[in-house]
């Protein structure tokens, strides 16, 4: 039997351009042909969380935030890592001032010593004079010399240092002066563990609350609310959600039918990726070659994916002469998440499994069981 599995998203790449994606890792282990299609092109947009950085927005205090992908957590950090260098130049400016001001204190110290001892040694005999003389040339010089390393060193460690703390700086900024928040709310195994690689050393990780879709999150978000230490308070205040141009209805409608108010902030924008519908019509293509003997997976990530690729296959039907109904009756396909199975099926396409948690093992668990039944 060939096994196929096609993945509709980009895969993650290393520093050496290789790709290093967990799907592809568990999936190739066990002899599948894999594919990515990249269905959706993100464009992050900045000027909603700029006016939010400038300390413009509105409210400033938040009973939480909410983040429901990793590609809002990916535009706040390329916005904090294109701010200008100057922004920080008076902070480095007060250090390297106060390390040159201890170090001409550090000379001025040296100077007086060796003058006492001068003096002391003017007493002793012409020998112990030239001595002394001598030693305290040698002295001075190894001071200056220190001294000039020293001021080296500092100088070098500023400069190393710079950048990180430049950075490190917008980080805690913006979580921890900009925004005032009791938790933070994530979606997915995978947005959760990238946040905690982003930012996770700016907030304290005991405000993380993780689930793995937006029904449920919406439930925690209004127990939590309901049932804090400060109900009153928190009725005052709204939730910051992070989201994208596309984002869906479930999560804003639950908490507006439980009277939470939501302030919702673009950081993206999704849009289809031209480049796709080539490697969709190839895909069409193997899946009508295709025989018995071998087995086509879909893999499907989001709701906004499953249009894109239905829509293209819609479009390509007349030509192929083949119907949507056609094609999926030959492959088998696999959700993501209930929204993106929930999208399938009112799609009329039958889905063949769901990966309980949105990560690569769950996945490749649901599959290898189904292959075995």
């Amino acid at each position: 039997m060939i096994k196929n599995i096609v993945f509709f998203k980009s895969p993650k790449i290393n520093s050496d351009n290789e790709i290093d994606d967990p799907y592809y890792q568990n999936f190739e282990n066990d002899g599948y042909n894999i594919e990515f299609i990249k269905v959706l092109v993100i464009d992050y947009q900045h000027d909603s969380l700029k006016i939010l950085y400038d300390g413009n927005d509105d409210d400033s205090e938040y009973f939480g935030i909410i983040f429901t992908s990793s590609s809002s957590m990916k535009s706040i950090d390329s916005l904090l890592s294109s701010f200008p260098k100057n922004n920080f130049n008076d902070f480095y400016n007060n250090n390297n001032n106060n390390n040159n001001n201890n170090n001409n204190n550090n000379n001025n110290n040296n100077n007086n010593n060796n003058n006492n001892n001068n003096n002391n040694n003017n007493n002793n005999n012409n020998n112990n004079n030239n001595n002394n003389n001598n030693n305290n040339n040698n002295n001075n010089n190894n001071n200056n010399n220190n001294n000039n390393n020293n001021n080296n060193n500092n100088n070098n460690n500023n400069n190393k240092n710079k950048n990180n703390s430049e950075y490190n700086m917008a980080k805690y900024d913006f979580f921890n002066k900009i925004l005032k928040f009791e938790h933070i709310y994530i979606i997915g195994e995978t947005s959760c563990n990238l946040f905690k690689k982003l930012f996770g050393e700016y907030t304290s990780q005991n405000l993380i609350t993780l689930e793995s879709n937006a029904t449920d999150l919406a439930k925690r978000i209004t127990f939590d609310f309901n049932n804090g230490n400060n109900n009153n308070e928190n009725n005052k205040k709204s939730l910051l959600y992070f989201c994208g141009n596309q984002r869906r209805e479930e999560l804003p409608t639950y908490l507006k039918n439980n009277n939470i108010q939501l302030k919702e902030l673009i950081t993206y924008q999704s849009q289809a990726s031209n480049d796709s519908t080539n490697d969709i019509l190839d895909l069409i293509k193997k899946v009508l070659l295709s025989n018995t003997m071998e087995v086509y997976w879909l893999v499907f990530f989001s709701p906004s994916g499953v249009e894109f690729v239905l829509d293209t296959i819609d479009n390509q039907s007349s030509t192929l002469l083949l119907s949507r109904a056609s094609f999926f009756n030959r492959i088998k396909v696999a959700a993501i998440g209930k929204t993106t199975e929930n999208s399938l099926n009112m799609n009329n396409v039958k889905v063949d499994i769901v990966s309980p948690l949105p990560n690569a093992q769950s996945l490749f668990t649901v599959i290898s069981n189904y292959k075995d039944n």
